[in-house]
């Protein structure tokens, strides 16, 4: 009788281990399935998030392109001199506009590239233009990133024109037409994009 017992016993314990362990293995794959399924819901927030960005970014590129400037505007260089853009802008000239409260790292990327073009465009064919109260902000930000082409500051007539869309923006302005073509804003997630814009600008307007 004992023996059966011990047998029945003996069975009863093996029975447990083995569903122990088995729920073990399926709280293992529950765990890792939660994981996959997090890891997948976050991949698809952040494609979410990113084509409604790209949304964002063209629907500013259409709505700024072709918009019409005055070359008659003012702007302020670094030494704090009033200027007319006609002074400072040649026809198809490649423009930054950009503010100190825009991301500093999406700046700096987009400043780095237009260095990298410099010669290739030609210094006298980039101009970057932002809003600032600052100059010795400008100053710094023209020293620290080593920029060697102009920076001027607009006033708030420009800036009713190249209006703030909370990121900075590229474009070349044509003095003949007095229009802003070309509208691109870069993306620091994709700075290929950036190259590819920024050597698409170079074939079309500045090689003979």
């Amino acid at each position: 009788m004992k023996k059966i017992e011990y047998i029945l016993f003996g069975l009863f314990a093996v029975f447990l281990a083995l569903s122990t362990f088995y729920g073990y293995i399926q709280s293992q794959k529950m765990c890792e399935f939660r994981l996959f399924f997090n890891e997948l819901k976050q991949k698809s927030d952040n494609q979410i998030g990113r084509i409604e960005a790209l949304k964002e970014y063209r629907f500013n590129e259409v709505i700024l392109n072709g918009t019409k400037m005055s070359a008659d505007f003012n702007v302020v260089d670094i030494g704090e001199n009033k200027k007319k853009i006609s002074e400072v802008i040649s026809d198809n000239t490649l423009i930054l506009r950009y503010s100190e409260m825009h991301c500093e790292v999406c700046v700096d990327s987009i400043v780095k590239r237009l260095n990298v073009y410099k010669d290739s465009i030609g210094l006298q064919n980039i101009v970057l233009l932002t809003t600032s109260q600052n100059f010795g902000y400008m100053r710094r930000f023209k020293k620290i990133n080593r920029i060697p082409f102009g920076i001027y500051n607009i006033d708030e007539a420009l800036d009713s024109v190249l209006v703030d869309i909370g990121m900075p923006y590229l474009f070349v302005y044509s003095t003949l037409s007095k229009r802003i073509n070309n509208m691109f804003i870069p993306q620091k997630e994709d700075p290929q994009l950036t190259d590819e814009y920024l050597h698409s600008i170079l074939m079309k307007y500045y090689m003979d």
